[in-house]
């Protein structure tokens, strides 16, 4: 039997209350709540530009047998990788303070690529490729571009959305 949402809000918040899976915290960073858009991961210390941040380490899985989330991380042209937490919960901005580099065979490197104090939030930008499913940006950065999407797919994302509000308002 499906759980209701009600249910499946009712379980998680024991879930978390118990378990705690949904929060992290080392010397160098902490998953902590961002209202309203739900949790992000922030720096306990200082970080200079180029020096690593975190690994992110997961699941891999062939890309020709993934069935989506919002959190998977390209790997190669056969693999993705479906981070474990804390690095799910890095959030995306068009002005970000991280990068995504591959580090070894199985796992990636979240890197500092300005100098980033200790309370700062720690971002990428996921460089997606427009898709309907892509939501709008809230990153709130000055150059933000309005959509979670690479720089290069702003025009065409803007075109779909366009369809996606005409088709909804027919």
């Amino acid at each position: 039997m499906a759980l209701s949402k009600k249910r499946r809000r009712q379980l998680q918040a024991k879930l978390d209350k118990l378990y705690d899976y949904r929060h992290y915290a080392d010397d160098d960073i902490a998953v902590r709540e961002v209202k309203p858009y739900g949790v992000g991961v922030f720096a306990q210390r200082q970080f200079l530009p180029a020096e690593l941040v975190m690994e992110v380490q997961g699941q891999l899985i062939p890309q020709d047998r993934y069935d989506g989330s919002s959190y998977v991380m390209e790997m190669d042209s056969e693999w993705y990788l479906e981070p474990a937490i804390p690095a799910a919960f890095v959030n995306h901005s068009c002005s970000p303070n991280c990068e995504l580099v591959q580090l070894t065979k199985t796992t990636m490197a979240l890197v500092a690529i300005c100098n980033i104090e200790a309370e700062s939030q720690l971002t990428f930008d996921y460089g997606w490729e427009a898709a309907d499913w892509i939501p709008e940006c809230a990153c709130q950065a000055r150059n933000c571009r309005g959509w979670v999407v690479d720089k290069s797919q702003v025009k065409k994302m803007k075109k779909l959305a366009k369809r996606r509000s005409k088709s909804e308002s027919a």
